[in-house]
């Protein structure tokens, strides 16, 4: 797997090449977290358009909604798209991610990367106060 972080002023763009191991993937998204900036994100894009294939099953993606849980407390106001057309990978994304009792980022599913920032140009900022002080989200 190959994969390059660019970011940028409001947030971050993961593009992904080749074959993206589950636990790669879950490698890349830790980093990333982990990274200071990241607690100013608003967006992360994980652009899986030029991905050859993927053992993202829903497992990894449960992973990834844990991860994305702890990271929620210190960044509430981060948004994730998922770039791909794939089908599995949408479906397993849809349950996991978004239709999961364990979803904690608002992720939308795009086709295009063009499509991904016009969604995330299109949403509203969001001003929620992180929990890690102890302060509470109302």
């Amino acid at each position: 797997m190959a994969y390059e972080v660019e970011w940028e002023p409001e947030g971050l763009l993961k593009r992904f090449s080749g074959f993206v191991s589950g636990r790669e993937f879950i490698q890349v998204v830790e980093q990333t977290q982990a990274d200071p900036r990241f607690d100013e994100a608003h967006y992360v894009i994980n652009d899986f358009s030029e991905v050859s294939g993927h053992s993202l099953s829903e497992e990894t993606l449960t992973q990834i909604s844990a991860i994305n849980y702890g990271a929620h407390a210190s960044n509430p106001n981060c948004r994730i798209v998922y770039v791909t057309t794939d089908e599995s990978l949408k479906e397993r994304v849809r349950q996991v991610l978004i239709a999961s009792n364990m979803s904690s980022y608002q992720t939308e599913i795009c086709p295009s990367l063009t499509e991904a920032r016009d969604w995330l140009d299109s949403q509203p900022k969001l001003h929620l106060l992180s929990n890690v002080m102890g302060f509470r989200n109302i």
